[in-house]
């Protein structure tokens, strides 16, 4: 059952292939590439896996900062534009619950706003543990639930449950899934299961301009409201 709902929502993300959802490239203040950086640190002849790379612009990017980087997506069509004049990197047709790697053969592993689209997220953390090399280092990205400032000031979640109501999401309304933000501690927990430390870094990088001025004094007294949230775990 749940890989058939995973060939749906594969599906669902080949419509959205072509939309702007998805862009080719990343600008280097990225707020989830730097999250990643200063997770990592030196990444000069590092072995990293991309869970859910679409389009490859974080493979192209680690890339650039010297790690050998292949990237998996279980969207066909993504790997076709990822793969476009990529001639230093690898892109694998996979499915984050089932990674085609042997054990323990990754230094890194980085996952951006995947995990609200798979249904057994369980699964999927096993296979990323099981691929990272003892004392491997993972980071997970993804937004937060109970965050502020994703859209304008509304919190999170009323703003996606308003726009999902509304058929202006990821996902039509009689679709059989629905993407799914998380409370950080829940998912540490989840991951705690599978590594030997995992650590809470909330991120408000994505708040930019106005929003910015007027949220930084919030997100700085309660960093728990600041809408995106990495997970960094040590194997």
């Amino acid at each position: 059952m749940s890989q058939d709902l995973e060939a749906l929502i594969s599906g669902r993300f080949d419509e959205l292939a072509d939309g702007p959802m998805f862009p080719q490239d990343i600008p280097p203040d990225d707020f989830a590439l730097k999250a990643a950086l200063e997770w990592w640190g030196d990444l000069r002849g590092r072995l990293l896996l991309d869970v859910g790379c679409a389009k490859g612009r974080f493979v192209r990017a680690l890339s650039a900062a010297g790690a050998r980087v292949i990237g998996t997506d279980r969207t066909w069509k993504m790997i076709q534009a990822a793969s476009g004049g990529q001639r230093n990197s690898s892109f694998v047709l996979s499915t984050a619950t089932r990674l085609p790697f042997a054990d323990a053969c990754y230094d890194g592993l980085l996952c951006v706003e995947v995990i609200e689209h798979i249904p057994e997220t369980d699964l999927a953390f096993a296979e990323m543990a099981r691929v990272l090399k003892p004392g491997g280092q993972a980071i997970i990205i993804d937004k937060n639930l109970l965050g502020i400032g994703y859209n304008r000031l509304y919190p999170n979640w009323i703003y996606k449950g308003v726009m999902e109501r509304l058929g202006r999401w990821s996902y039509p309304r009689d679709f059989p899934f629905r993407e799914r933000w998380f409370v950080a501690p829940s998912i540490r927990r989840a991951l705690r299961r599978h590594f030997s430390d995992v650590e809470i870094r909330y991120l408000d990088g994505r708040v930019q301009g106005v929003r910015r001025r007027l949220l930084a004094p919030l997100f700085k007294l309660v960093p728990i409201l600041r809408p995106d949230v990495a997970w960094c775990c040590r194997k």
